[in-house]
């Protein structure tokens, strides 16, 4: 099977934001006097919102009669702040991948962080040239790990899954392109490897020599 297109997710993938959304989150949930650790936040990479709070409530970390909704918006308030005022980097290595992928694929963003913070990410970046369309949570009814998010993706593309590789580093995202059909990578920059197990492939680093060895495997494996 011939590849047309690869998908991205943003945060922890493509760049370095998942530090920024836990900045967020501390400085929210500090008003509401609740103080999450390490492992809390590790277990919110890739997971909605609302989605991440819901697990918290389970887990008993925040009240019961907390509004998600509301804390939900206050976070991506404040994480629009913090995006005015942090760095924001992208490896020289990923943009080189964006720039030789882009010649040859249509490439896309499958993220489960809100539209106006993925745009505005993008354009710190000056990298909103290279991808052919940008799907968020806000475009979905049921984010990651619904396949929705990619479903849609190919239909915007017009490619079928069995033609899309996608480069996820969270289970969350895995599942998703996964139960959507498509070929998966996990990228262990965020995760330890065992956590993102479920992937097709795994890779330490995104980089030009490790996508090519991809690209080779899903190619190689496709063949009809």
């Amino acid at each position: 099977m011939k590849l047309k297109g690869i998908i991205f997710d943003g945060d922890g993938v493509l760049f370095d934001t998942e530090k920024l959304h836990v900045m967020a989150w501390k400085k929210v949930l500090s008003s509401y006097g609740i103080s999450l650790n390490f492992k809390d936040f590790e277990e919110g990479i890739g997971v909605e919102d609302s989605e991440f709070l819901k697990k918290m409530k389970r887990k008993g970390k925040i009240s019961k009669n907390l509004n998600i909704e509301k804390l939900v918006e206050e976070k991506s308030k404040e994480l629009l702040n913090i995006l005015d005022v942090e760095n924001v980097k992208i490896s020289i290595k990923i943009k080189n991948v964006l720039k030789i992928l882009k010649r040859k694929y249509k490439i896309a963003i499958a993220s489960n962080s809100e539209r106006k913070f993925v745009l505005k990410v993008l354009e710190k970046l000056k990298i909103s040239e290279y991808f052919d369309t940008i799907i968020t949570r806000d475009d979905v009814k049921n984010p990651k790990p619904s396949p929705e998010i990619y479903l849609l993706i190919s239909k915007k593309l017009k490619i079928p899954p069995s033609n899309l590789i996608a480069f996820e580093d969270s289970n969350t995202g895995i599942s998703a392109a996964k139960k959507g059909g498509i070929f998966c990578v996990g990228v262990a920059t965020t995760q330890p490897v065992e956590k993102i197990k479920n992937a097709d492939i795994i890779i330490n680093e995104l980089n030009l020599k490790n996508v090519k060895k991809v690209i080779k495997n899903f190619e190689g494996k496709n063949e009809n």
